[in-house]
């Protein structure tokens, strides 16, 4: 299949490395070992019952927003509620996945197709469809066109042979199951090495609209880590794509990337056990109050209501 030159960037670029690196068995355990040593201290401290779930957003919560936010999500203070940007990653993801099966249909029929399969297999997601007015869920669609466009203008057609996995659910657990940390990076491509099991042969990828910000970096090095520990054997590279543009911001795999990773994890974990145990959190006030379930009344907000 012939590419375009945009597409074939990407494919020579992003999605090949030459050689692909091989990993020592023993860094898995290392890894998961060292953790283990990080988060004795929080687990001594918990009580029965207690536990930390960490995904990406509440390690930056923790490192790079507000702990306050962290600890009002972590007590599931406020309801979620399905909004337009969620709604409109579901269903280009959704729309992504089916154009691996569905590779001749255009970007439009696409999202029409993943739009139905949403609204059968996701009553929270045609709930939100519902309340929709006509002219809303259209332009809900039309903007869901527009990125599955710019995906497919970026990346050759996902073949089948890469394994493609969209939104795949990543976990790891800790200290008798009481810490948890999942991820679930937009796409996973390339599979195992079955001559050499402890060869990369993996592309975790995360996509994005809007600008480039610091923990998108943290972010990769997450997903890296929880792709090591779930899959047995590193990713050989982790990116960012940002899809306005074509560009990507990407990170070979090596035991320091990792290792820093796990080093992020741990002292965030340590912060939130704190927290747990009674400790006030840093409050620390920037655009992130305006999803903060305490904005009305944390003595930081800008929202405080007086």
């Amino acid at each position: 299949m012939e590419l375009t030159p945009v597409q074939q960037r990407t494919l020579d670029e992003l999605m090949r490395m030459q050689p692909l690196p091989v990993f020592p068995r023993e860094l898995v355990e290392g890894l998961r070992a060292d953790l283990e040593h990080r988060l004795r201290p929080l687990t001594d401290n918990l009580k029965d019952g207690e536990g930390v779930w960490l995904s990406k957003s509440k390690l930056s919560d923790l490192h790079s927003r507000c702990e306050g936010l962290f600890l009002a999500n972590h007590l599931g203070e406020g309801e979620f509620e399905l909004g337009w940007q969620l709604a409109r990653g579901s269903l280009v993801h959704r729309a992504i996945a089916v154009s691996v099966n569905l590779p001749d249909r255009s970007d439009a029929e696409l999202v029409e197709a993943a739009l139905a399969q949403l609204r059968r297999d996701d009553g929270a997601f045609d709930e939100y469809c519902q309340g929709l007015s006509d002219a809303d869920l259209a332009a809900l669609e039309s903007e869901a066109v527009e990125r599955v466009l710019l995906f497919r203008a970026t990346f050759p057609p996902l073949q089948k042979a890469w394994s493609p996995a969209v939104e795949p659910s990543l976990k790891a657990t800790f200290a008798g199951d009481r810490v948890v940390l999942s991820a679930r990076p937009d796409l996973l491509l390339g599979s195992d090495d079955r001559e050499e099991p402890m060869r990369a042969r993996r592309l975790v990828i995360e996509l994005k609209t809007g600008g480039d910000r610091p923990e998108h970096d943290d972010d990769l090095r997450f997903y890296a880590l929880l792709a090591t520990l779930r899959l047995g054997v590193p990713p050989f590279r982790v990116a960012t794509v940002f899809l306005d543009d074509g560009t990507w911001r990407a990170h070979d795999v090596s035991a320091d990337l990792l290792e820093a990773a796990v080093r992020r994890i741990g002292d965030g974990a340590i912060r939130a056990g704190a927290m747990i145990a009674g400790e006030e959190p840093r409050l620390r006030p920037g655009p992130w109050c305006g999803w903060c379930p305490r904005a009305e009344t944390c003595p930081e907000s800008p929202l405080r209501a007086d």
